[in-house]
């Protein structure tokens, strides 16, 4: 028999098992309360609440309609530009941002709101239109903030424009800085977040796990945060227990949203807890059905941990069986997912086939291009 150091792999194997059944049991005895949610919550929520939930699809169809028969109201265009840029329908977001602004110059909202659509623009547009979009995108955070110097959102916009242009168009990271802590100043909930979302663009996990906290502090019904810290101690500094306390607050903060029931079924994959995770991602479709990341959470993990290889498969099918929400895991990284857990399974032809739907949305999927060439040299 194999022996590893003395001690048999038959011996390892069952030690593993039980440490994994031990934090599973650990987990069960620690999880989280769940809160009791209203039947058919989202039909009470107004446009504004269902956009600030993450609830594009359901606002751009309640929305579009409205925008048609008053085309002159600015609320609405705004409103739904919102939905369609998160939802990737970016010159309809332009269109429907640019008329809000015509409508009222005088709020700062709709100047951010343009400012934002151009920088999503700019992501994806050749030199030469770049450059336009970066322009665009200053000038309207430079009217907002001369409305009002205060807004969050205008100073979190400034912050991003400072931290991620070159310096040719203006980009200055420790302006940025400054920025941030002038708004915590202000508003030190929101401020500190901010914070918090620079430090780890700046590869400052320490500084941003501090602001984190600070922020929580000043606001623990910060959904935003508590979302944050919960992805943090997943991904960044995993450590379950901290994880799975403030997806828990997340969940309890807003259960309307499936990002936060995602971020506590992720936790519960952290110690092997499949069926927990699982549970979580059944309860978030009663909740909204027309959002399943936590579904995607649980095969993104699987994948990632080389585990459960048939649950991930399935949940991605699951994932990709209707329209993907706005700001969540694109048609492409579930396609890409699903080619790497179809190739684990033994069947390559099909993976082939995911892996190069995957690169056609998306072809900066650099993971998808290197699995496709293994395949295809393992013919």
């Amino acid at each position: 028999m194999t022996t590893l150091g003395g001690v048999t792999l038959k011996t390892v194997r069952t030690r593993n098992l039980l440490a994994a059944l031990a934090l599973c049991s650990l987990s069960a005895a620690a999880q989280c309360r769940l809160p009791d949610v209203v039947p058919d919550a989202l039909s009470h929520l107004t446009p504004t609440q269902l956009l600030d939930a993450g609830h594009y699809l359901r606002t751009e169809q309640l929305l579009d309609p409205i925008a048609k028969e008053r085309p002159r109201d600015a609320h609405t265009a705004w409103l739904l530009s919102r939905a369609k840029a998160a939802l990737g329908k970016l010159d309809e977001a332009e269109a429907l941002a640019d008329t809000a602004l015509s409508l009222d110059p005088d709020n700062p909202a709709y100047h951010v709101q343009v400012a934002a659509v151009a920088g999503r623009m700019a992501e994806k547009a050749n030199l030469f239109k770049r450059l336009g979009y970066v322009r665009r995108a200053k000038m309207e955070l430079d009217a907002a903030a001369a409305l009002n110097a205060r807004d969050p959102d205008t100073q979190w916009g400034l912050m991003m424009f400072y931290y991620v242009a070159p310096a040719m168009f203006g980009g200055d990271k420790t302006k940025a800085q400054q920025i941030g802590q002038q708004l915590a100043a202000v508003a030190p909930d929101l401020g500190r977040y901010y914070q918090g979302r620079l430090a780890l663009e700046m590869k400052d996990p320490d500084a941003a796990e501090t602001f984190y906290k600070q922020s929580i502090g000043e606001n623990p019904l910060l959904f935003e945060t508590a979302s944050n810290l919960a992805l943090f101690y997943i991904r960044t500094k995993p450590d379950q227990a901290k994880a799975e306390r403030w997806a828990c607050q997340a969940v309890h903060t807003d259960p309307t949203r499936a990002d936060s029931w995602a971020l506590l079924a992720r936790v519960y994959t952290l110690c092997g807890c499949w069926t927990e995770a699982t549970r979580v991602a059944e309860i978030a479709e009663t909740v909204d059905g027309e959002n399943l990341v936590p579904y995607y959470a649980i095969a993104e993990a699987a994948i990632e941990h080389g585990e459960q290889t048939e649950l991930a498969a399935t949940f991605l099918r699951k994932y990709l069986s209707q329209p993907v929400e706005g700001n969540q895991p694109t048609e492409a990284a579930a396609r890409m997912h699903l080619g790497t857990a179809l190739a684990r399974l033994g069947n390559r032809a099909d993976a082939v086939k995911e892996l190069q739907s995957a690169l056609e949305l998306d072809s900066t999927l650099e993971a998808a291009r290197t699995e496709l060439k293994r395949l295809e040299k393992t013919k």
